[in-house]
């Protein structure tokens, strides 16, 4: 299975809302793959924050780089990217 090869935006999120806050039940996931998470943006009742030195522990574990494994997770921030340049250049033809 392939995993996301995202650097940016590192989150440490909760592979189980009801598994605690410690190094096992903590996932580094990009802004993206988190906003994907089935629990984003649900009101849910979180553990306790992870501390500091389990982010860090966490992400080191990880090789600061996102831990998810789905391949439908999220677009490729460069095609947004253009797409959005795109749209300006068109934007401005039109003025």
């Amino acid at each position: 299975m392939n995993r996301c090869i995202s650097i940016k935006e590192l989150k440490v999120h909760y592979k189980r809302w009801d598994g605690g806050n410690d190094i096992n039940n903590a996932q580094v996931l990009c802004h993206a793959c988190y906003i994907n998470t089935n629990s984003y943006g649900k009101e849910i009742k979180s553990p306790p924050e992870f501390s500091n030195e389990i982010k860090e522990a966490a992400k080191k574990r990880a090789g600061y780089r996102c831990e998810c494994e789905k391949e439908d997770c999220h677009i490729n921030e460069d095609d947004i990217t253009k797409a959005v340049k795109n749209a300006s250049e068109l934007c401005k033809r039109f003025k």
